[in-house]
């Protein structure tokens, strides 16, 4: 497998994001025009009704996402769609917002860690380094991972319409940079509560300490924990960086997010509805990656305002070998993620 340099990749992206007209910018006129010249206005039996929820803020690119899909869908539909949506876990917590897409009280959702209490073999995307970077994990999403991510979700109850970005993550210490596997060695590092990322920072050699997002601040504040792992628009939204002054770029971890449904509910809609849905769905997720490449660009100049140095890795092929046998034994252990694995791998 070619590993490439993820941390290059990355700021690069930022770089580009940050120049001229933006890339958001130009994909939102290029939507715009993409509805000017759909064809006509697809004609509804009845009016419907969609409740999208997230547990993200409002300020988060999924919103954006979203807010972007349901123009598409409401200017072609003549108004017969009311779409709503809800930020900031209005409508409860992850589970519950995947318990509600299947149980019909919500309609739309972005799975992620709890999504894969469903789905299992979906938890390979968090095996550290297994995916290499942003561009990697778009290839995948929207290529052979994703199909198969959506076969094993449909066995589930759940339809797969597209895959947002939640950005590629990286490490973030309060005393020391860390530059090699060795300065990672023994450190306390905050986690979340998942198997594929616990026994990965294991094999690494740190302490793997499950927190929730919640108490990552005032865990590094009082030196419960030496580090954490987020992307760099977190780290800024959240303000890590007056808590923790190291950034190591490292693209540990790099997810798709898939969109979903109720597979029975989106079944049940009309066939030219379905097509819509599911056509503008992946039209609001390169909407929503480029969003989440802009912000990163303001978001690194924000954090290095704030005096957060950052470094890269020296030895990111020794991180890899080191976590091979970690998705070697998820691959064994989980239904369907040793395919998974081997499409990321040969990808």
């Amino acid at each position: 497998m070619k590993l490439g340099k993820p941390f290059r990749a990355s700021r690069r992206y930022f770089l580009g994001a940050a120049s001229g007209l933006g890339a958001a910018s130009l994909l939102l006129a290029a939507g715009r025009q993409t509805f000017a010249q759909a064809p006509a206005i697809i004609k509804l039996p009845k009016k419907i009704s969609l409740k999208i929820a997230t547990i993200t803020a409002e300020t988060f690119p999924y919103v954006d996402g979203f807010n972007f899909w349901k123009k598409a869908i409401e200017s072609r539909t003549g108004g017969e769609v009311d779409i709503q949506i809800f930020h900031t876990a209005q409508l409860g917590d992850e589970r519950t917002i995947n318990e509600g897409i299947l149980a019909g009280s919500i309609h739309i959702g972005v799975g992620a860690g709890a999504w894969a209490g469903f789905v299992p073999a979906y938890n390979v995307v968090e095996l550290p380094f297994l995916i290499r970077d942003l561009k990697h994990m778009y290839s995948l999403a929207d290529g052979a991972l994703g199909s198969k991510i959506g076969e094993q979700a449909e066995a589930k109850g759940f339809k797969v319409l597209s895959y947002y970005s939640a950005g590629d993550q990286h490490f973030q210490t309060r005393k020391a940079p860390i530059r090699s596997l060795g300065d990672f060695k023994g450190l306390k590092m905050r986690v979340i509560q998942n198997r594929a990322v616990i026994d990965g920072f294991r094999a690494l050699g740190a302490v793997a300490t499950p927190l929730p997002y919640p108490d990552i601040y005032t865990a590094l504040q009082q030196g419960t924990v030496d580090g954490t792992a987020n992307d760099l628009l977190t780290v800024t939204l959240a303000k890590f960086y007056e808590v923790a002054k190291f950034f190591t770029w490292s693209s540990y971890v790099v997810e798709p997010r898939p969109v979903i449904m109720s597979k029975a509910f989106y079944e049940s809609l009309p066939r030219d509805f379905q097509k819509l849905l599911a056509d503008t769905a992946k039209e609001s997720a390169v909407y929503e990656r480029k969003v989440f490449e802009d912000r990163s660009a303001g978001a690194l100049e924000d954090a290095k305002r704030n005096g957060m140095t950052f470094v890269e890795l020296t030895d990111r092929e020794k991180w890899v070998d080191l976590v091979r046998p970690v998705w070697a034994e998820f691959g064994k252990a989980t239904p369907g993620a040793a395919e998974l694995i081997k499409i990321i791998q040969n990808s």
